[in-house]
């Protein structure tokens, strides 16, 4: 064996003070990640399939005179407070072809097909569609949910005054128009959720950056090559992303059940639309860990190249200005193609939107730490503002994913409709909760693991101020402001930001009614205070006890 792996992996086995906790917080955080990128794929196809079983319900693209049939769809009845769809099918011309999607047969003239849960409330409809039984019931594979409430009944023609839509086959592969606008939504939700979730990655990855930076600079210092030492921590970071990776993969099928339970899309989904498959499997057990192992070695930059810089301690170069001339283009590109209404386009400018929040981060944590310093009345002010200005990086990494979460809640909070009735809104409602609740797993993790990762960054200049006379009091005081100040003099103005870029998308027209939308910036801002609250309480032991002499 490398003898630079079997390091890697000796260190993972004893990782020395402080390891254990850094790494079980960047295992934690890769499970997070690997359940997430699971959750995304699985569900984005989930959707795909759903739209395959009643796709043909939406087919309008056969010629009326070489049609083989026409429908008419009619959602607007009711059963028990349920929106019922009724849909009249009419066979043109003779065929030989396959029967629809869950059907044993063609619905003739005066035939009815159900539901299951349309069978279950039979006897109230019975007599108002002149049939005592059901010719059948719907099985799974003509249903997008076993909740679905819909009728399918053969009739004898469909008056032009109707707009039949004309088919060519029973078993179309059309998308499904309900289905193709909730995928538009989910691939805006993975861009907006993205850049959070790399946030989380790179927090797992960085969580011990100094404790790994100052060992592999002494390995450099003692004539270790910069490769050996890259291999050393491409193994050490592998071996545990790809743990975390595992748990996440499991973690997913485990909570697979309660994922279906989501009523999207007009009910619930079946277990298979999400069951995660083989490649699935493979394509996160490769790419977490392979993103984990990348962030890692461009964190290590500065080792590789200058370690006695890192024993000595070197400040890195400040920040440019430039970097907040990024916020202007995610707002403009979006303003531009809202109106044109080029779905590739708007996704590209709301991930360069969220892009440019994550790279003007470090320059506005440093802007506000030189403000600090200056308006210093005390130590904790002082030593909060130099810990901002000397690493603004190191400073907003911890709370990258929880200031991104603003973004994301600022932009959002433009499209909180309400319309109880509409399935449309509907959706959008749930879509808005279940994509918060992706950002606040993806933020929570982060944080956690920031507090650790944050805690051992600051253990040597704490260890110093210790030995210099300093109260541990005011060095932990310290840490906690470093650690809320950027949520509040970044992350307010990112949710502004967020605002912004929702308005530029919807043309300046607020979709949002009533209170939900101000409810929501709210929520994001307690929730953000909450998290880094309780991240400094649960960092504040580790800092202490790295620190100790």
């Amino acid at each position: 064996m490398n003898p630079m792996t079997d390091l890697g992996l000796r260190f993972v086995r004893r990782p020395g003070p402080g390891g254990r906790a850094a790494n079980l917080a960047a295992f934690g955080a890769t499970a997070v990640v690997a359940l997430l990128v699971t959750f995304l794929i699985a569900g984005s196809l989930g959707l795909s399939q759903r739209s395959e079983r009643i796709g043909w319900r939406s087919a309008d693209k056969a010629d009326p005179a070489t049609a083989i049939g026409a429908l008419n769809l009619d959602d607007d009845q009711r059963v028990d407070g349920r929106r019922l769809s009724v849909l009249d099918l009419a066979v043109l011309r003779p065929n030989e072809l396959a029967p629809p999607p869950g059907l044993d047969h063609t619905p003739k003239p005066g035939e009815v097909f159900v539901s299951p849960e349309v069978a279950k409330h039979w006897s109230s409809l019975a007599k108002q569609y002149s049939v005592d039984k059901p010719t059948g019931v719907i099985s799974d594979k003509g249903l997008s949910s076993p909740e679905e409430f819909i009728i399918i009944r053969g009739v004898q023609t469909i008056p032009a005054d109707q707009h039949p839509q004309y088919v060519s086959s029973w078993n179309e592969k059309v998308w499904d128009s309900r289905m193709l606008g909730l995928l538009i939504a989910v691939a805006f939700g993975i861009i907006l959720v993205l850049f959070p979730i790399l946030s989380l990655v790179g927090q797992a990855a960085g969580v011990a950056a100094k404790r790994r930076e100052h060992r592999l600079a002494a390995l450099r210092l003692a004539g270790a090559t910069r490769t050996q030492v890259l291999w050393l921590s491409a193994v050490e970071q592998a071996v545990l992303a790809a743990a975390g990776a595992v748990v996440g993969v499991v973690g997913y099928t485990v909570l697979s059940p309660l994922i279906a339970q989501i009523p999207l899309g007009g009910g619930r989904w079946y277990v298979g639309d999400i069951t995660v498959r083989w490649w699935t499997v493979l394509v996160v057990l490769v790419a977490v860990p392979v993103l984990s192992v990348i962030s890692a070695l461009i964190g290590l930059g500065r080792v590789s190249i200058t370690p006695l810089g890192v024993v000595r301690g070197q400040t890195r170069k400040g920040l440019s200005v430039l970097r907040i001339g990024l916020l202007v283009i995610g707002p403009v590109m979006l303003a531009y193609y809202g109106v044109q209404a080029a779905l590739l386009p708007l996704l590209i400018a709301v991930g360069f939107a969220a892009l440019a929040v994550r790279v003007v981060g470090p320059w506005a944590v440093q802007l506000v730490g030189k403000a600090m310093v200056k308006a210093a009345n005390g130590p904790v002010t002082l030593l909060a503002g130099r810990r901002l200005v000397d690493d603004p990086k190191g400073a907003f990494r911890p709370v990258a994913a929880l200031v991104l979460s603003g973004f994301v809640t600022g932009f959002i909070s433009v499209f909180m409709p309400s319309g109880e009735d509409d399935p449309s809104f509907n959706d959008m409602r749930i879509g808005v909760a279940l994509l918060l609740s992706l950002v606040f797993l993806t933020v929570a993790a982060s944080t956690a693991a920031g507090a650790v990762g944050t805690a051992l960054d600051q253990a040597a200049p704490a260890r110093a101020l210790r030995r210099s006379g300093v109260p541990l009091s005011v060095i932990e005081r310290a840490a906690r402001v470093a650690a809320v100040v950027p949520v509040v003099g970044v992350g307010l103005p990112v949710v502004g930001f967020g605002a912004l870029c929702g308005l530029a998308l919807s043309g300046g027209k607020m979709i949002t009614e009533g209170s939900s939308g101000v409810l929501l910036l709210l929520g994001q801002v307690v929730a953000g205070l909450v998290l880094v609250t309780v991240a400094g309480a649960a960092g504040a032991p580790v800092l202490r006890k790295a620190s100790a002499n």
